[in-house]
């Protein structure tokens, strides 16, 4: 069973519907699950990565870790919203001060005008991104640099 994290407080005397159904049983002590997974299987399905998403929304750029050695980066940007037809991701690892094994990657450009990537991460180590186009034009969050922790 998932274990969410989430615990609901309330009237301890009241019975939860799973609680109800359980003693409904013809003795057996058997739980209807199917109460949890109606309610919040939906929820779950759409708004949760196993291994996490983190974003700057308004800056149209996203971070998905899809492996412990993989991470597929989304952009939709100010290049891409100033009609970049390519853009490229720049990235390094460990402090965004200094950072380390840097690399570019071609980020492939999606029918609905949004460039991605699957890069190569680095285990216990952050991730620096910054963006540029054909042109040299960067998007490097106004100096700061995109930074996502792995």
């Amino acid at each position: 069973m998932l274990n969410t994290g989430y615990t609901k407080k309330g009237d301890p005397k009241k019975k939860s519907p799973i609680s109800q159904k359980a003693e409904q049983t013809s003795g057996k002590k058997e739980l209807d699950t199917d109460t949890f997974k109606e309610e919040f299987s939906e929820v779950i399905a759409t708004n949760v990565s196993l291994l996490g998403v983190q974003s700057y929304s308004k800056a149209g750029v996203t971070f998905e870790k899809i492996s412990e050695t993989q991470a597929k980066i989304k952009y939709n940007g100010l290049l891409a919203q100033s009609g970049a037809q390519s853009v490229k991701g720049v990235y390094g690892f460990g402090s965004n001060q200094q950072w380390e094994n840097v690399s570019e990657a071609e980020l492939i450009k999606e029918g609905s005008g949004e460039f991605s990537a699957v890069i190569p991460i680095e285990q216990g180590k952050n991730v620096n991104l910054a963006f540029k186009d054909s042109a040299e034009n960067w998007d490097n969050n106004s100096g700061m640099n995109y930074t996502f922790v792995n």
